[in-house]
């Protein structure tokens, strides 16, 4: 048996509680036993609730040596040359971007945060004329990110060109770039509200950080991602589209947080499951180098 357990979380990025009630977009969380057809479901109003939530979860199942999936609906990285263009030196790239968001990132306990603000930074650090992150609330913009997409990709930087979509987004018809910070499908205000939290789990967290790995940048592409002896919780990015649902809840985000854990369910009694992390077909040796490098890959793709 690979894992245990299952905890899937749809992320938000409202910048107020979600409503009392129970509602679409807002963050939603899953959990399920690989042998059990049960699933909880929980809803959350603000994302450190959820947090609290889930760290206590994760700590409950680290002393129970439960191995387990935690899957985020958010991107986990950027278009490869990221890190560079910001100026970032340090190595591994994708944990330098995850350090780097996590300092910047202020969220209070209700869901104020600064991610706008943030966005216009790394356009700043990176210094194009224009971009790559792009769209604001009303009265958000500012001299280093604006309202629209009033620009092309490639974006060009003084350390290289920055793709649209990361490798595995431009294989998916619907996957919506990480720049993205406004409007419908903004994944990019996702990415800058949840990569402080994922960072948290995995390295701040001192029981958790003992026993956590993030796939595919901790483990390469292989079909058994967790070590026999310290690895409990394997992290890694995922996306409910890729996964049809039965559209009978009127809260979709729910609906989906529960198909994603039956297909994880799924794959694992069928023997596929270890298949959905090893390497991805048709990709050249310099794309893999790449994804594991710093742009991720989404469980599944």
């Amino acid at each position: 048996m690979l894992f245990d357990r299952f905890i899937v979380v749809d992320w938000s990025a409202r910048n107020a509680p979600s409503p009392v009630k129970p509602h679409k977009d807002a963050i939603w969380l899953a959990e399920g036993k690989s042998t059990s057809d049960r699933t909880t479901v929980k809803y959350f109003r603000t994302r450190q609730d959820c947090y609290q939530h889930l760290t206590k979860r994760l700590h409950s199942c680290v002393k129970a040596k439960e191995r387990l999936i935690v899957g985020f609906d958010l991107s986990y990285a950027y278009p490869c040359g990221t890190a560079k263009a910001i100026g970032l030196n340090s190595m591994p790239r994708w944990k330098a971007i995850w350090e780097l968001i996590y300092r910047l990132i202020r969220d209070d306990e209700k869901n104020k945060n600064n991610r706008y603000a943030v966005g216009g930074e790394l356009n700043r650090r990176i210094g194009a004329a224009l971009g790559p992150f792009w769209g604001t609330s009303s009265g958000q913009s500012g001299i280093f990110l604006g309202t629209k997409k009033d620009f092309q990709y490639p974006v060009v930087t003084r350390k290289g060109n920055l793709a649209e979509k990361r490798i595995v987004e431009t294989r998916h018809k619907g996957m919506q770039p990480a720049w993205k910070l406004a409007y419908t499908g903004s994944v990019g205000s996702q990415a800058l509200t949840g990569i402080p939290y994922l960072y948290r789990l995995r390295f701040e967290d001192k029981l958790l950080s003992k026993h956590s790995v993030v796939w595919p940048f901790e483990t390469g592409f292989t079909p058994d991602p967790l070590s026999p002896t310290d690895d409990l919780i394997l992290h890694a990015e995922i996306w409910p589209g890729l996964v049809d649902r039965p559209r009978k809840d009127s809260i979709p985000d729910r609906e989906q947080v529960k198909t994603m854990i039956a297909w994880l369910r799924s794959h694992q009694r069928a023997g596929t499951l270890a298949s959905l992390f090893d390497t991805p077909k048709d990709l050249s040796s310099s794309e893999v180098k790449a994804c594991v490098k710093e742009e991720g890959w989404i469980l599944g793709a």
